[in-house]
């Protein structure tokens, strides 16, 4: 039996980075707070938790004094809110996202209705939403979007993504919304705003989904970019998403000679190589 990585895969860069800062804030802080997990995974968040770093969901639960931001980042209303409390705010919004907040206020403040293809509920989103100002509305359904607006739809309309949303399911949102809204708008732009190790570790799944005839997504199950790789992957070859190696059956294994592994953003690396050492006992 063969078992083979793909070529892009686990931590990327904005999420290394937000623990690497979350854990020089607790060095120097001793006792510090997440204003919601640092990234959606469960292993990653335990190792933290052992470190004394707390994660608080709701903005009135936290004690302070310091507040770390997630790598998901936040609206500018809830920055300035945990300004106004007094917090000491250590912020590890990843990169990618904040260039892409800062695309949203631009795109507000040139008179564009900001619309986010992606998950409402999801931290990103929210945030997202929050810097596309008065009007900004979140969605995965072009039909949603239409009926949010109903008889008012803007004249000038500005789409960006969630960061880790697939290409093709972009495209699609692009070209139904075209097809709702496009008669009625003097101008509708789309920004491609996914980041490139979304795009890349995306790419390296499906490639290795088509030569292998098992695929293990490993990475938390409340994960949205895990969770797009196992859509991914499913919709070529056989595919199990797991959060820990326990996860795993044998009789998934059953008949299968070439086994591919991939992993979400937040995965740990440990938690790969545990994986790739428990399938290659087997």
């Amino acid at each position: 039996m063969q078992v083979e990585r793909a070529r892009e895969l686990g931590l990327c860069y904005g999420v290394r980075r937000a623990v690497g800062l979350l854990r020089e804030a607790a060095a120097t802080h001793g006792k510090v707070e997440t204003l919601g997990p640092i990234a959606h995974n469960r292993l990653l968040l335990a190792e933290l938790g052992a470190l004394g770093i707390r994660t608080v969901d709701d903005v009135s639960d936290l004690a302070g004094p310091v507040v770390v931001v997630s790598a998901h980042g936040v609206s500018p209303d809830m920055k300035q809110s945990l300004q106004t409390r007094g917090f000491e705010i250590v912020d590890t919004t990843c990169p990618n996202v904040a260039r892409v907040q800062h695309l949203a206020r631009d795109l507000s403040v040139q008179g564009f209705s900001v619309v986010v293809f992606g998950e409402a509920e999801h931290t990103e989103v929210r945030g997202l939403v929050g810097w596309g100002g008065k009007g900004a509305v979140a969605a995965l359904r072009a039909e949603d979007v239409a009926h949010t607006y109903g008889t008012a739809i803007p004249r000038r309309i500005a789409v960006i993504a969630q960061t880790t949303q697939r290409a093709e399911d972009m495209a699609l949102f692009a070209a139904e919304l075209s097809s709702l809204l496009l008669g009625d708008v003097e101008e509708l732009r789309f920004v491609n705003t996914r980041c490139t190790a979304t795009d890349l570790r995306q790419r390296a799944a499906r490639d290795l989904a088509h030569n292998v005839d098992l695929m293990f997504v490993i990475g938390g199950h409340n994960s949205a970019n895990t969770r797009r790789l196992a859509t991914t992957c499913a919709a070529i070859v056989e595919t199990h998403h797991i959060e820990d190696v326990g996860e795993v059956e044998y009789a998934w294994l059953d008949g299968h000679q070439r086994i591919g592994i991939t992993a979400g953003a937040s995965t740990p690396d440990e938690s790969i190589e545990t994986l790739e050492a428990r399938l290659r006992s087997i």
